[in-house]
């Protein structure tokens, strides 16, 4: 096994009230099905006071989809960098080992024992997760290295400085295995923070929400799902919560396309009250769409960013305000379309024009009544449809060059006689 440790040294001055450690342990969740975490707090075995709190994942077996330990390290510490926590990150076959070389601050990686012990040597006790009474012990005796404690027989070691000391230099070298209890993704995702302050600007909100929405994207990838809609829940003092749901032309999981629509969203949102507390909440759960693609189109692409353009003209200015048009079933020019909600799935394959008339894009809202066109360019087809609802009509559509050279859709009004223009191609 392979274990990277998470040292947040400054942990308590930058997480918000809540549960900060464990939103970031499902953030952590995308890189390993391995995931613990331990606040300085919890266990003065594994980290001191002084020392913050720490995440440690199991990256023996992301190695093969992730790359090797210096890839994946990389990775980690990249993504990890915007959230605003100071880190440290240490490697190595044990969690304490792990967490001694981050506390150390090495460059150098452990990938076995042997590399451990050898590395651990020339370092100073106090870089141990070790209370202040046997450290103090230690340092009594004349030992300064963590090489010198090692050194010693387990047996003496737990006789002079108590049975706990020998078991945590055993867990530390790998001697014996230390029992963890990993983080397990809920079935659904609600995550909060709380704030020490009232906060009355929507864009002071982005920052913790940054996080809680890097929590989300964890969460999703580890499970291998996606959603279409997620629940932003702004808490107010005394007051109901404001609930504002956001909306995907299509199923996503990547924190930064959902960071992008809520700022939109909270742009256009005025605050009823200053905001105490915020949340993040995802409950349905969806495989994610995948646009398959060839290495010479660049249609999928294209439509990925269509997408995440609709997505945030809907979020800025509401699911009425962006529609698309779609086809009816109707032979009526007028009414063989219709407005429908934005929606994107993997890219149609273009329609047979060999078997369909040609029509122009741009369609007059009502025909214009017009003399007899001079130069007829194609035609007729004839449309002869509505018997059924009162609007019947019979129709020879013909192209024609007007007066300027553009060329109108215009037809022949087969029952009322004359010419009317429909449609404009240029």
């Amino acid at each position: 096994m392979l274990w990277l440790c998470i040292l947040l040294p400054r942990f308590a001055l930058e997480a918000a009230p809540g549960g900060a450690l464990e939103t970031l342990a499902l953030w952590a969740l995308q890189w390993s099905s391995q995931v613990t975490h331990r606040a300085a707090s919890d266990d003065a075995r594994c980290i001191a006071a002084t020392h913050g709190a720490a995440l440690w994942l199991e990256i023996g077996a992301s190695r093969q989809l992730f790359g090797d330990h210096a890839a994946l390290r990389a990775r980690i510490a990249g993504e990890l960098a915007p959230l605003g926590y100071s880190f440290r990150l240490g490697i190595a076959p044990t969690p304490q080992g792990a967490t001694v070389l981050a506390r150390a601050s090495l460059d150098t990686v452990a990938l076995t024992h042997a590399q451990l012990q050898q590395q651990l040597g020339p370092l100073p006790l106090t870089l141990l997760s070790l209370p202040d009474e046997p450290l103090a012990a230690l340092h009594g005796v004349g030992l300064r290295h963590i090489g010198e404690l090692l050194s010693l027989p387990a047996a003496a070691i737990a006789r002079r400085f108590g049975p706990g000391t020998s078991l945590y230099l055993e867990r530390l070298r790998g001697a014996a295995r230390e029992p963890q209890q990993c983080v397990r993704a809920p079935a659904r995702f609600a995550s909060r923070c709380k704030f020490s302050g009232a906060i009355t600007d929507t864009t002071a909100l982005l920052f913790p929400l940054q996080r809680l929405l890097a929590g989300l994207q964890g969460y999703l990838r580890s499970l291998d799902r996606a959603v279409q809609r997620y629940t932003l829940c702004l808490e107010h003092h005394r007051a109901a919560a404001t609930r504002l749901t956001i909306g995907l032309a299509r199923p996503g999981r990547e924190a930064a396309q959902f960071l992008a629509l809520a700022r939109e969203r909270l742009a256009a949102t005025t605050l009823a009250a200053p905001v105490h507390g915020l949340g993040v909440e995802a409950h349905e759960l969806l495989h994610p769409l995948v646009l398959q693609g060839d290495l010479f189109s660049h249609a999928a692409r294209q439509a990925e960013q269509l997408q995440h353009s609709l997505d945030r003209l809907t979020a800025r200015l509401g699911h009425a305000a962006v529609q698309t048009l779609d086809s009816a079933a109707d032979h009526r020019p007028e009414r063989a379309w219709r407005l429908d909600a934005v929606r994107l799935a993997t890219p149609a394959a273009p329609p047979d024009t060999a078997s369909s008339p040609s029509r122009p894009c741009w369609l007059l809202p009502e025909p214009q009544r017009i003399d007899e066109p001079c130069e007829l360019l194609a035609g007729p087809e004839r449309i002869e449809s509505g018997w059924w609802d009162g609007a019947d009509v019979a129709r020879d559509y013909y192209l024609a060059r007007g007066e300027h050279g553009a060329q109108l859709w215009v037809f022949h009004d087969l029952r009322g006689g004359g010419w009317h223009v429909h449609g404009i191609w240029a």
